[in-house]
């Protein structure tokens, strides 16, 4: 049962008994954040519609299940898919289990035969110490030994390029994050947003920043639920089968500050459809609590430096509170209603320090709604689609696979445009913006909301803007309902080749050099009016140069 699926039956119980004008009006008067949720929480628990608490138990019987799975998968030649379902044999398997070790086993198999040879040690080593069979150990024994043998031939795992980093001379003084090319206004209509401080060539590293908070959201079994790495040995929670990590200090870390009270609690959170916002949203008030001061929280002042790696900056971010129906708050209440109970009777959080129950209650409701408009995908590799055409080119040739969601302060500053100037892409977990044109000193900073002018009609936009975000957009290419990219107008011959496509599938990192450098001098050059397919292709094909992925066995 999702948490949306929760509300709607307890509006529908509300308005068999004649309740709901009864219920909307109470809800409404209410100011208090806190008090709205125990409001609805009080709803939630009269009508029993809290479903009861997951048990999540290891399993032998699963593990087994999952390691059968992985064997028909190693055999068919799908090395990723076998890896992904040892790993859940192993968090489902029970500790010293017979099922643990023959995963960690079969798992080393796929890791050795990928040449990820110190990963299939690291596993052979775990099959042993969870009480391998003695029958099959020289196996695996001889299988050490030879990755041993081979170890200076080990695949590593790598970034694809370097990660961009703004130089010393270059740093901004007032944004922590920031090359000196840019700096934050604010006007009441726009609220705040990023303009150019100096002329800005296309290509040039306007920001790198690091999210202050994240939560996994995706490919949960091949990377670290702490710090997000690409891992194909991730070691398993010992209490549950939904944390993974790449190394002891990662587990270690995750439990000390947020995964002792999740533990319990989040197979039946994720079961019952509580989504990333949700979740980052209860990981964020929980992270907090112990150095939470509500005093220490007023908006950054003018001059003084915005910074990336303090909490301020996020609790500050642009709610739309006045813009959201009571509907809408009565929906984001019921999820903080629920992830406060579940917190609450399952674990030992609010009996570790006093008077934070209401702060949380308040906390979650904040950041439920600052989620929404804030905060950014991390994004893991770069994915083609319709790799088996060349003729698939342009902006919808593209796509990036989410990994994890992130709170990012300075991103967030960046306002919407569905013709945006500005791109942002994940580097790791950090994310960078670049320009995609020249933009003047006193021009506005554009970043694109997930909503482009060339995959979407003006209407569907404006639909979902409206719909997420709380505004009107009137961008150009709203004020001038521009085309969606297949009716763009071509200027002269096309801009991007079928061979430069194929540069970006080969992933030759020499050849995307010298590509990227020839699509910046085409962009800084570039004539033709706004909107065109030459264009659009052009920035897109940047995109795809700057993004930095990982150099991956399989």
């Amino acid at each position: 049962m999702s948490e949306d699926f929760i509300e709607e039956a307890l509006v529908k119980r509300l308005q068999a008994k004649n309740e709901i004008l009864t219920v909307s009006l109470n809800f409404r008067q209410i100011i208090s954040d806190s008090k709205k949720v125990d409001y609805v929480h009080d709803l939630l628990l009269e009508n029993d519609m809290l479903p009861d608490l997951i048990i999540d138990r290891k399993c032998n019987e699963k593990s087994d299940y999952f390691r059968k799975m992985g064997n028909q998968k190693f055999v068919k030649k799908l090395p990723k898919e076998a890896v992904e379902l040892y790993t859940q044999s192993i968090a489902h398997a029970e500790n010293n289990s017979r099922e643990i070790s023959l995963a960690y086993a079969n798992r080393s198999a796929v890791l050795f035969e990928y040449k990820l040879y110190k990963e299939c040690i690291e596993d052979i080593n775990q099959a042993i110490s969870n009480n391998y069979p003695n029958d099959l150990k020289p196996k695996i024994e001889l299988r050490k030994s030879k990755a041993l043998e081979l170890i200076t031939y080990q695949f590593n795992i790598d970034y694809t390029k370097p990660l961009p980093s703004i130089p010393k001379g270059d740093q901004n003084p007032l944004i922590q994050s920031a090359s000196k090319s840019v700096e934050i206004k604010y006007t009441p209509e726009e609220g705040r947003f990023v303009v150019a401080s100096r002329d800005i060539k296309p290509g040039d590293l306007i920001a790198n920043e690091k999210p202050l908070f994240s939560i996994i959201t995706n490919e949960f079994h091949i990377h670290c639920h702490e710090c997000l790495k690409i891992c194909y040995n991730l070691i398993p929670c010992e209490r549950c089968t939904q944390a993974l990590y790449c190394s002891q200090n990662c587990k270690k870390e995750a439990y000390k500050k947020y995964h002792k009270y999740e533990c319990a609690i989040m197979v039946t959170l994720r079961n019952n459809g509580m989504n990333k916002l949700d979740l980052i949203a209860m990981r964020i008030a929980i992270l907090i609590r112990d150095d939470f001061n509500q005093s220490s929280l007023t908006a950054v002042e003018e001059n003084s430096i915005y910074r990336s790696d303090r909490y301020t900056e996020i609790h500050n971010l642009v709610t739309n509170r006045e813009k959201r129906t009571a509907s809408d708050l009565f929906q984001k209440a019921a999820t903080t209603a629920i992830l406060y109970h579940y917190l609450k009777t399952n674990t030992n959080f609010f009996d570790e320090t006093s008077n934070y129950e209401e702060n949380f209650k308040e906390l979650v409701l904040l950041h439920r709604q600052t989620s929404a408009c804030n905060f950014h995908n991390i994004n893991a590799d770069l994915v083609v689609i319709n790799e088996n055409s060349t003729k698939q080119l342009g902006i919808d040739a593209m796509n990036y696979n989410c990994i994890a969601s992130g709170a990012y302060s300075f991103l967030s500053m960046f306002n919407h445009s569905c013709s945006p100037n500005v791109l942002r892409l994940s580097c790791g977990i950090n994310s960078i913006v670049i320009a995609l044109e020249p933009i003047k000193k006193g021009e506005k900073c554009l970043d694109n909301y997930g909503y482009h002018y060339a995959l979407m009609t003006k209407q569907e936009r404006q639909h979902s803007l409206k719909d997420q975000y709380k505004f009107v957009c009137n961008c150009d290419a709203c004020e001038h309902d521009y085309p969606c990219y297949q009716s763009l107008p071509q200027y002269g011959e096309e801009s991007v080749s079928n061979e430069d496509f194929k540069i970006i599938m080969e992933r030759d990192s020499e050849k995307i050099e010298k590509l990227y450098g020839r699509i910046i001098k085409a962009l800084d050059k570039i004539r033709y009016p706004k909107p065109s397919k030459n264009l659009a292709d052009l920035q897109e094909m940047l995109k795809a140069c700057v993004f930095i992925g990982f150099k991956v066995p399989f």
